[in-house]
C-alpha cells in the first residue's frame, strides 16, 4: 500500500477510525488516511472488546474493520458497535473475498467491504462513495453480491412483499444504484437535487427495515427477478 492524496473537500473532514490487529497494515492505513485533507483520522483498535469501550466516545463517521479479530470476530463486533453508533458507516477491510464472509459482514450492518489487495485509490475511493451515502465494494465483492441476488424468474415468493412497498421512482433510484451509480450521480440522472434523493433514500431504508445503502440494493436485488430490465 502506498501513500495517495487528494484535495481537501467541502466542509468538515470526515472522520475514521480503525479496528485492526495487523500492526503493519495499521500504520499504513494510518499513514494513508492522515494524507487526506478531507479525512480525520481519529484512532485505531487492535481488539475489539477495547473498542466497544472506547470508541463510541470519539463518535466516528466511517469505522474500518478487519474480519479476523483476536477473541471477536469482525462481523459480530460491528453487530454489537452499530446500535452505540448508529449514525456512523461500518466498512470492513479484510482478505476474505469469500461469499460467507461477504454476506455476513453485510448481514452485520457492514455499508461497504473492501479487500485488503485493493489498491490505496480503491480504499480511498470506497470510503468516500461511503461518506457521500453510497457503497464501498471491491469490484470482485460487487460482481458477486449482484451474481448472487440476480435470482430466477418464479424462484422467489418475497417480491410481492417488498417491491410494492417501493414507489416507482425509489424503485428507479435503486436500480441506478444497483448499476453502481453514486447518489449524486443517480440524481443527476434523475434530474432531482441530491438533498431530494437523499430523502428518498432515508423512506427507502425505513420501508426495507435497513441501515445502508449496500443493504438497500441487496435486498432490492434479491427481490427482483434476474429477468427484470
Amino acid at each position: 500500500m502506498t501513500d495517495e492524496s487528494s484535495p481537501p473537500s467541502e466542509g468538515e473532514p470526515t472522520r475514521i477510525a480503525v479496528i485492526e490487529d495487523d500492526k503493519i497494515l495499521l500504520s499504513l492505513l494510518g499513514r494513508l488516511l492522515r494524507k487526506q485533507p478531507d479525512f480525520e483520522f481519529v484512532g485505531a483498535w487492535p481488539c475489539p472488546e477495547k473498542a466497544l469501550e472506547e470508541l463510541p466516545a470519539t463518535k466516528p463517521d466511517i469505522v474500518i474493520v478487519d474480519l479476523n479479530l483476536p477473541v471477536m470476530s469482525g462481523d459480530v463486533c460491528i453487530r454489537k458497535l452499530s446500535p452505540l453508533l448508529p449514525d456512523t458507516a461500518f466498512v470492513v477491510l479484510t482478505v476474505h473475498g469469500t461469499e460467507e464472509h461477504v454476506f455476513r459482514a453485510l448481514r452485520a450492518g457492514a455499508s461497504g467491504y473492501l479487500l485488503k489487495s485493493s489498491p490505496p485509490t480503491e480504499i480511498l475511493f470506497g470510503l468516500r462513495s461511503i461518506r457521500e451515502g453510497g457503497a464501498a465494494l471491491s469490484p470482485a465483492v460487487a460482481s458477486m453480491v449482484i451474481s448472487k441476488f440476480r435470482t430466477p424468474l418464479g424462484q422467489r415468493d418475497d417480491t410481492a412483499e417488498i417491491l410494492p412497498k417501493l414507489s416507482p421512482r425509489e424503485q428507479q433510484l435503486l436500480e441506478l444504484l444497483a448499476a453502481g451509480r453514486a447518489p449524486k450521480e443517480a440524481a443527476s440522472d434523475l434530474n432531482l437535487s441530491y438533498e431530494t434523493v437523499r430523502g428518498y433514500l432515508k423512506k427507502i431504508y425505513q420501508k426495507l427495515h435497513v441501515r445502508s445503502q449496500t443493504e438497500a440494493v441487496v435486498k432490492f436485488l434479491s427481490c427482483r427477478p434476474a429477468d427484470s430490465p
